[in-house]
């Protein structure tokens, strides 16, 4: 008869029933006068046992996502499906070296979800007009943070409700943890500027702000980090903001939106005038100007 060759598992299971089964077939040996005659006896039997091993697989990375198809989530589209902000505020860091407050900056171009793994609704651009983009973060989950978004999420003439206050769901892996110290709050009543850069607050007046037809956005928005030199016109120098106005669907026909900034003016009207952003002069613009942190928060009130 010719030998067999077994598998690793037929001689592990050989091995179990080797120690089943010699306890019957172990010859007699003799006893000692301390041990019963026919007591049962305790049987070792040490046999090599191999085992097969099995690998894990990797994590299934979730499938890519056509971004192309997308709607880009920026200040020039109007994004349906975008939610709301829900009460939420910017976390603070736990790395205080950051800045107390916690932003992220876009490292690529990344899917905008309208809630964790649910359906994407936009694409959070890495870049947005011309710099990188940087927004606040008002939710952690493992794998996703929950952001502040420069789009708006319909036409006013649809739904004012929906245009301002959006945030996203995207991915950790494609941000980069940041941060800033500052602070900013209007008040319309008051008509004044409070800057907070890390250092406390400092007031100032400010020259202008929406009209009772046109008003500032009103809640929480934030500083998109773009900065417009325009000598020669109304506005010499803007500082953009990502609210857009809740009464006008295009201010600018050009590029059909209705942006609201912190601005500089040649304009002599003062009060409750604007169309919506607010106005000051070139001396408290100068505090903000290419300094004040993009992700940075606004609260109009």
């Amino acid at each position: 008869m010719r030998p067999t060759t077994r598998d690793p598992l037929a001689r592990a299971a050989a091995g179990v029933l080797l120690v089943a089964t010699l306890g019957a077939c172990a010859p007699a040996t003799p006893t000692t006068s301390d041990e019963p005659r026919g007591a049962a006896r305790e049987v070792v039997v040490r046999d090599d046992v191999a085992a097969t091993k099995v690998a894990v697989p990797a994590p299934t990375p979730p499938p890519r996502l056509d971004l192309t198809a997308l709607t880009t989530v920026d200040p020039l589209h109007v994004v349906a499906g975008l939610p709301g902000l829900d009460g939420l505020t910017q976390l603070e860091n736990d790395d205080p070296a950051l800045g107390r407050w916690r932003t992220a900056t876009v490292l690529r171009d990344t899917a905008a979800h309208a809630a964790p793994d649910g359906p994407a609704v936009g694409v959070l651009p890495a870049r947005t007009l011309e710099v990188p983009t940087t927004v606040p973060v008002v939710d952690a989950r493992p794998g996703w943070l929950r952001v502040m978004v420069a789009a708006r999420g319909a036409w006013p003439s649809q739904d004012p409700t929906r245009v301002n206050q959006r945030t996203a769901w995207v991915r950790t892996a494609d941000t980069a943890r940041s941060g800033t110290d500052w602070r900013l709050t209007v008040d319309t009543a008051a008509q004044t500027l409070t800057v907070d850069d890390g250092s406390g607050p400092s007031t100032y007046p400010v020259l202008a702000t929406g009209s009772a037809a046109r008003p500032t956005p009103p809640g929480p928005q934030f500083v998109v980090g773009t900065f417009w030199a325009e000598p020669g016109t109304t506005t010499p120098r803007v500082v953009l903001l990502s609210s857009q106005s809740e009464t006008m669907d295009a201010y600018d026909t050009r590029t059909r939106t209705s942006a609201t900034a912190f601005h500089s003016t040649t304009l002599r009207s003062r009060g409750e005038v604007s169309n919506g952003c607010v106005r000051l002069a070139d001396d408290v613009l100068d505090v903000l100007w290419r300094t004040v942190p993009a992700g940075t928060l606004v609260v109009v009130r």
